[in-house]
């Protein structure tokens, strides 16, 4: 089912400090193909929970629209919307078994009793708990509770499947473990599903698109891979990626990009006036290091091994970054070396506004 929002937006009756209604989604547009999943992400207070409750029908919009393919939903109740709904905590009745707790939503619906067994066996096998279906929920792991919760969810045959942070209660290991199911699942059911999440890394694993949101405000829309090849502005640039993009600070030259601190030139052509300053930001895999003559003079601060490679640690003029070398490349604290970029994961943004250049 294809999801389409409209110019949607959500006012609280609380006050920001100068005295203006709370704002938590602010005027977003956006349309989510069928089949697909995608991450609301964002920042703790972005929106995105408000966002993943409107399309549920917890909380009524204050304007814009909501439609599931060609129906409006703006106004329906959540029994009405046909969605699938699993919380953070996952919300499994502790009196009922297994296969009692994903029965339940057809037993509300009044399905008949071998019809909802028999379908909440055929899913218990898809999300791989069918041997744990007279257990209670407190006699399975986490990873197996959320399994539980999202069957119940997708028992229903919901037509929108919605995940509201699935993983945080989660240790390391098992949050790995969960978000490739998650993503298993998804694909094999051929439910859209919405999965909020504040984790960049969890929401570019598993998802086909991206919606990144900022203080109620959508930052960008995009295919997965593109929100990290292509960020919209320096919020995007900044907040996908691992490790964090380098930030390097000067003024665009008529030659190019000088950093703070030196009066070397890394060349960069953008239509950018002359002294302005901006930032060029530059993924740690798009920094490049030889001992020659080419590039900009850089000092190296440490190295860390990340396996085949070390993650070094450099400063250029007043600029600190990293970037990745061979773990065969001998160098030492304080050597001077020199530091080119690709033109792949590089990106030129006005200072203050975070507009990107180029």
């Amino acid at each position: 089912m294809k999801v389409t929002i409209k110019n949607l937006t959500k006012k609280f009756a609380s006050r920001d400090k100068n005295g203006e209604p709370v704002i938590a989604v602010n005027n977003l547009t956006a349309e989510f193909e069928s089949g697909k999943l995608i991450a609301l992400l964002g920042p703790s207070g972005c929106g995105k929970s408000t966002m993943l409750n409107m399309l549920s029908g917890i909380l009524p919009v204050t304007s814009g629209k909501i439609y599931f393919d060609d129906t409006d939903v703006t106004d329906l109740t959540p029994d009405k919307r046909e969605v699938g709904l699993v919380f953070q905590n996952y919300a499994l009745y502790p009196h009922m078994t297994v296969l009692q707790n994903i029965c339940f939503p057809l037993k509300i619906k009044k399905v008949p009793k071998d019809e909802r067994i028999a379908r909440a066996k055929k899913i218990a096998r898809m999300v791989h708990i069918d041997e744990y279906l007279n257990r209670l929920p407190k006699e399975l792991s986490g990873g197996q509770q959320q399994r539980v919760a999202i069957a119940r969810a997708l028992v229903k045959n919901p037509k929108l499947l919605l995940l509201d942070e699935p993983l945080s209660n989660l240790d390391a290991k098992l949050r790995l473990e969960m978000r490739e199911e998650i993503r298993r699942i998804q694909r094999e059911s051929g439910v859209t599903t919405v999965f909020v999440t504040h984790d960049q890394e969890e929401a570019t694993s598993i998802s086909d698109y991206i919606v990144l949101m900022k203080l109620g405000v959508m930052q960008q829309f995009s295919a997965t891979r593109d929100i990290y090849n292509n960020p919209a502005n320096l919020f995007v640039a900044d907040f996908i990626g691992n490790p964090t993009i380098n930030q390097l600070h000067g003024e665009y030259t008529s030659s190019g990009f000088k950093p703070d601190g030196t009066d070397e030139i890394i060349p960069i052509k953008a239509d950018v006036a002359e002294g302005t300053r901006t930032i060029l930001a530059a993924r740690a895999e798009s920094v490049t290091f030889n001992k020659g003559e080419n590039g900009i003079s850089a000092k190296v601060n440490d190295m860390y091994s990340s396996g085949k490679d070390w993650l070094l640690n450099i400063d250029i003029g007043n600029n600190n970054l990293r970037g990745y070398c061979d773990a065969d490349y001998e160098l030492i604290p304080d050597e001077i070396i020199k530091v080119q970029f690709k033109d792949k994961g590089v990106f030129l943004f006005d200072e203050k506004s975070g507009e990107r250049y180029c």
